[in-house]
């Protein structure tokens, strides 16, 4: 919140795989793209607002909406929706092939595809690497039109010719196109035959990644097709230094006194959908209990029901965006709560973000006085929001001292009803997808030392 759009999109509409068995364990790192600073941040907002569009037509897919066979040939924006990094993406090394050749791509558990591009690539933008040689690997192998993975993408997402599985789709902002095909995947010394990915031939504009790794819950994400019932990481926050650890199957372990657990749901008006949906039940700004209700960010049904509601954690979006109602109650009590400490409130919208306050009357330094945040799930879990994840300074005065400091968590667009808990908001916490389980746990954590 990160694969072709159009890709993504077609993935939506396949069923959520559980894993019965767990056999291994490997661990690979990622890497931040660019790390969040004053002058940057509204870049991350640029960048989220392509990631929610995206996330909002893989929705709308998911919900059988007419309004994703809008198509355009404009090739030049497809992939800026999914992998604009130009600010809060994560980066993951793989290998594909033999001999393997690496890729560094996009970690994303928002969508499920693995895909990068592909020689001949007749209309591919420049990458940090060349495009894969299929020509050149002695594993490579075209996915036949009649295998199971291939029959998961529906028409007209799918196609089948004298190429193979082919797929196609409209995005709203582009299109993506390839074929499917099997390889020999390496990821953190641990190698994989016969997986299946995207070989991309037809993309758009220059990135930072070379193309996508899908975490999501189908059968064509990594978690599912090489057999591992669970995953974590542990993200470092913009103000360290250094990768961070993503760990599948049995490394993958959130431990000690503090880990909080919540059920992983299915959302009942897009059960096909592979997103990571949590139950959001309750929001504490300072000694505040909000007046969140089991309809403020709980599922929709029935006629007008739009995306269906619900909150899901994703590594691909950068920042938190909250539905309307939600979002509104948060709003209110920061302004009420940092208006009796006397806080100014200042116009920032050049930079993309919603609440603003003046730095510079609190001695600058993001010295602001700031409420607490905690989050409430299902089944008891709370987490209490580190200051850093949820406020930040946006700019700072000449000497470098903090400026404007704003509230990290926007508003969702009317056109997506969901509430996203993006990579920021997830820093400092060593998070737990369990998939055999229907558990998300987390617990904060020194990432170094994960």
């Amino acid at each position: 919140m990160a694969a072709t759009a159009a890709v993504m999109l077609a993935l939506v509409l396949l069923s959520p795989t559980t894993l019965a068995t767990d056999v291994h364990g490997f661990r690979a790192t990622l890497t931040r793209i660019h790390q969040l600073s004053p002058g940057k941040y509204s870049a991350a907002v640029r960048r989220d607002s392509h990631r929610l569009a995206f996330l909002s037509n893989n929705a709308a897919a998911a919900a059988g909406s007419k309004a994703t066979t809008t198509t355009t040939t404009n090739s030049s924006v497809s992939f800026q929706t999914l992998l604009d990094n130009s600010a809060g993406a994560y980066n993951m090394n793989l290998s594909i092939g033999t001999p393997p050749v690496t890729f560094s791509v996009l970690a994303d558990t928002g969508s499920s595809l693995i895909w990068t591009q592909c020689a001949p690539c007749t209309e591919c933008a420049a990458r940090p690497a060349p495009p894969f040689q299929p020509a050149s690997s002695s594993t490579f192998s075209k996915l036949p039109c009649a295998s199971s993975l291939c029959q998961f993408l529906t028409s007209p997402y799918r196609t089948c010719n004298a190429t193979g599985c082919v797929y196609y789709y409209p995005y709203g902002m582009g299109f993506t196109a390839g074929y499917l095909a099997t390889e020999t995947l390496h990821v953190g010394g641990a190698s994989f035959p016969g997986v299946t990915f995207g070989c991309s031939t037809e993309n758009g504009v220059g990135n930072s990644s070379s193309g996508i790794v899908g975490l999501g819950r189908s059968p064509l994400s990594l978690v599912s097709q090489v057999g591992v019932a669970r995953f974590s990481y542990c993200l470092r926050s913009d103000a360290d230094a250094g990768d961070s650890p993503i760990l599948f199957g049995s490394l993958a372990k959130v431990t000690g006194g503090n880990v909080q657990s919540t059920p992983l749901l299915e959302n009942p008006e897009m059960p096909s959908s592979s997103y990571y949906y949590v139950n959001l039940t309750g929001i504490t700004v300072g000694a505040t209990d909000l007046p969140v209700t089991s309809t403020t960010f709980g599922f929709t049904r029935g006629a007008g029901a739009g995306l269906g509601g619900g909150t899901i954690v994703d590594s691909g979006t950068t920042l938190t965006y909250l539905v309307k109602e939600g979002y509104a109650m948060v709003n209110r009590a920061f302004l009420s709560q940092m208006a009796m400490a006397n806080l100014t409130t200042v116009n920032g919208t050049r930079f993309g973000f919603d609440l603003y306050f003046d730095a510079t009357a609190a001695g600058g330094g993001g010295g602001v006085p700031v409420p607490t945040l905690v989050l409430r799930f299902a089944g008891g879990a709370e987490y209490a929001v580190r200051r850093r994840s949820y406020f930040g300074v946006v700019e700072v005065d000449s000497q470098g001292r903090a400026a404007v400091e704003c509230l990290l968590v926007l508003p969702a667009s009317e056109k997506l009803s969901i509430s996203i808990i993006g990579n920021v908001m997830q820093m400092d916490l060593h998070v737990l997808y369990d998939l055999d389980g229907g558990i998300f746990s987390f617990a904060p954590a020194d990432c170094a030392n994960v």
